[in-house]
């Protein structure tokens, strides 16, 4: 009974030393043939070059400047053009440029005339009274100094003086008035400019203060936007910008902001930040929709790679794989300026490394990979 019991334990024994056996063969085997798995991908040389740290806004074209012409004396409008270095006139319309002090509008000009002329008579004829005054007072002054007059007489005399001095003083400030008024009765465009819209017809009746035209300079054109709160400290005055509208597809206008508003929007919590440009083609017109870029950092000669090769980055760190004599490394980096489909590699690369831009996923450190085109490796194959 006890030499069966042996046997079976020497069974047993052998069985499991033979079933050790062949799990360490195979073992072995796999792992030698895991190790010796070459893996297609497609790498670049790490290169250097520019990028930028941008924010994307909206906002819309606005003149630099914008003038409301108004009247500021009654009257008919006796003409409504613009007179010409050469003499010929031009009627005010919508589109028209003008330029500073050049005459758009004439208001009942015989009118501010004739009164100009009447306050001159008007004047004259009080510095003849006044004369006269002057020499009653004189005369009645030493009569009463001799003995021949009243003091009544002669204060009523100064008195008179006096009164016709204070009514010389007011046709004076009557004429001046009447010269202003007559110097208001010819319209003279207040800036350069664009005629951007014309509110009264010549011919018509206008009231003082009542609007004529308005003129927009817009050699200069800006654009307001709003800008989130975060971004505040990235913008200042100088940040370059650049500007596209859908009537210029892609065409951008360079620009910079020129003022950063010191209050926050309480409705939004957004900076309001004002950007101006030159535009002396005109080809900007206010109302234009505009799509803004506001250039926050740029750095030049750094490495850049492809934002999709970066792999992690939500639970560990981020990190890339190169290659290196066959074999892929995995490579920790430390990202910089991440823009649109680029990123800036601050730390973990070196110009001129092979960089795996495609098949990364399927990669472990270590392992022996082989370098192909991206058609060897398969359309659709993700990076």
């Amino acid at each position: 009974m006890k030499a069966g019991r042996k046997v079976t334990y020497w069974i047993a024994a052998l069985v499991l030393i033979s079933v050790t056996f062949w799990f360490v063969y195979f073992y072995k085997s796999g792992e030698s043939s895991e190790q010796e798995k070459v893996v297609p991908v497609e790498v670049e040389l790490v290169s250097t070059g520019s990028i930028e740290e941008t924010i994307e806004v909206t906002g819309w074209i606005k003149a630099d400047k914008i003038v409301d012409v108004t009247s500021k004396v009654p009257g008919r409008i006796e003409s409504l053009q613009v007179i010409l270095d050469s003499g010929d006139t031009v009627a005010v319309e919508e589109g028209l440029a003008v330029t500073k002090g050049r005459q758009i509008a004439v208001i009942d000009h015989d009118t501010y005339l004739a009164q100009v002329e009447a306050a001159k008579a008007d004047l004259q004829a009080r510095e003849v009274e006044l004369a006269d005054a002057e020499r009653e007072k004189k005369r009645m002054i030493r009569l009463f100094e001799g003995g021949s007059a009243t003091e009544q007489s002669k204060d009523k005399a100064v008195t008179t003086a006096e009164l016709a001095a204070a009514r010389l003083n007011l046709s004076r400030a009557n004429l001046e008035l009447a010269k202003i008024n007559l110097r208001e009765s010819t319209i003279v465009a207040p800036i350069d400019g664009i005629v951007t819209a014309k509110h009264i017809d010549q011919g018509n009746l206008i009231n003082a203060g009542e609007r004529i035209v308005t003129i927009a300079d817009m050699k200069t054109v800006k654009a307001i936007v709003a800008v989130a709160e975060r971004y505040g400290e990235e913008i200042d005055v100088g940040t370059p910008a650049r500007i596209k509208v859908d009537a210029f597809g892609d065409r951008v206008f360079d620009a910079e902001v020129y003022s950063v508003y010191p209050a926050l929007d309480e409705q939004t919590h957004t900076i309001q930040v004002e950007i101006r440009m030159n535009n002396d083609e005109l080809l900007l017109k206010p109302g234009m929709f505009a799509r803004v870029t506001l250039v926050v950092q740029r750095k030049d000669d750094v490495v850049i790679i492809p934002r999709d090769v970066v792999l992690g980055g939500r639970i560990d760190e981020p990190y890339v794989y190169v290659v290196e004599d066959g074999i892929a490394r995995k490579r920790f980096v430390k990202l910089g300026i991440k823009q649109a489909d680029v990123y800036e590699i601050a730390d973990g690369l070196k110009q001129g490394e092979k960089l795996v831009v495609n098949g990364m996923n399927y990669l472990i450190d270590g392992i022996k990979v082989e370098v192909v085109k991206l058609e060897e490796i398969g359309v659709g194959s993700p990076r």
